[in-house]
């Protein structure tokens, strides 16, 4: 089996994975957002301007940046998931 063939093989396993681990995936990566961005708001509502107001503004940005990341990955997954199941040619041949 080619490196090319293996890459596929995992690509469409990754896709074929049920929804509930993308949407875990997704529910994970909103959480991480939504941490980061807390942190944020707090960082520069209760730490007077300083370099530490700024490091802990930059820790939310960089954690509100990967949680943005994963939820966006992880409805991308879901919605190439949804699109193979509705092109799949075994699946219109059973429906008719």
């Amino acid at each position: 089996m080619s490196k090319l063939q293996l890459f596929l093989d995992l690509l469409k396993r990754h896709y074929q994975a049920p929804l509930s681990q993308a949407f875990a995936q997704f529910k994970l990566g909103a959480m991480v957002f939504f941490v980061g961005m807390v942190l944020v708001y707090m960082a520069q509502q209760l730490i007077d301007p300083s370099l530490r107001q700024e490091a802990f503004t930059l820790a939310g940005l960089l954690l509100a940046g990967l949680g943005f990341i994963m939820a966006m990955g992880a409805h991308l997954r879901m919605l190439i998931s949804r699109l193979w199941h509705f092109f799949r040619p075994d699946d219109r041949n059973h429906s008719r």
